[in-house]
C-alpha cells in the first residue's frame, strides 16, 4: 500500500508548489517513498522547476532511480530540454550515462528531440558518451538523423569534442 504522504509530496512536486512541498517534507521520513503509481516525487516533479529538484535532492532524493520503463529523471529532463534542472541533477551526482531500458542515455533523448542546447551542454560539460550505442545500435547522432534534427546532426558531426559523432 502506498504511503498517503508520498502521494501528497508527489502531487506538490508535480505542481511545482515549493511552499507546500517544503511543509510536507518536514514530515517525510523517506523522500524517495513511491506514490500510489510507484513513482517518487523527483520522478514526477515539474521538470522546469530547478527549485523543486534542488529541494528534493537536498532532502536525499536519489537522482538515479529508474521508473518501470527504465527512465530516470535525468532522461526525462534531457527529453524535455530543461538545462537548468539538468545542472541541478548533475550537481547532486546524477549519472549522465545511465541507460534506460532501450539503452539510451540522456544524450540520445536530447538529440532525438532536437534540443541542441541540451546536446551541447551534455557533450561539452559532462562525460556523456557521444558514441554510445543504444540496444538498436544507434548513437545520439543516428537518432537525430532519424528524426530529422539536422541542426543537432550538424553540430555533433562538427563540434563534438573535435571528432564527428560517426567516428566515435
Amino acid at each position: 500500500m502506498a504511503d498517503p504522504l508520498a502521494d501528497l509530496i508527489s502531487t506538490a512536486a508535480a505542481r511545482g508548489d515549493l511552499e507546500q512541498l517544503q511543509d510536507l517534507l518536514r514530515r517525510a521520513p523517506n523522500v524517495d517513498a513511491p506514490n500510489r503509481f510507484g513513482r517518487t516525487a523527483l520522478q514526477v516533479m515539474r521538470l522546469g522547476s530547478p527549485a523543486i529538484a534542488s529541494l528534493l535532492l537536498r532532502q536525499g532524493a536519489d537522482p538515479n532511480l529508474k521508473d518501470s520503463n527504465g527512465f530516470s529523471v535525468l532522461h526525462d529532463t534531457a527529453r524535455a530540454g530543461f538545462q537548468d534542472t539538468m545542472q541541478i541533477l548533475l550537481d547532486f551526482q546524477a549519472d549522465v550515462n545511465l541507460q534506460d531500458s532501450d539503452g539510451n542515455i540522456a544524450l540520445h533523448l536530447a538529440a532525438k528531440e532536437g534540443h541542441l542546447h541540451m546536446v551541447q551542454f551534455l557533450v561539452l560539460h559532462t562525460d556523456s558518451q557521444v558514441g554510445h550505442k543504444n540496444r538498436s545500435g544507434d548513437t545520439p547522432c543516428d537518432l537525430a538523423r532519424m528524426y530529422s534534427r539536422s541542426h543537432v546532426v550538424q553540430w555533433l558531426q562538427g563540434n563534438a569534442r573535435g571528432q564527428t559523432a560517426d567516428q566515435q
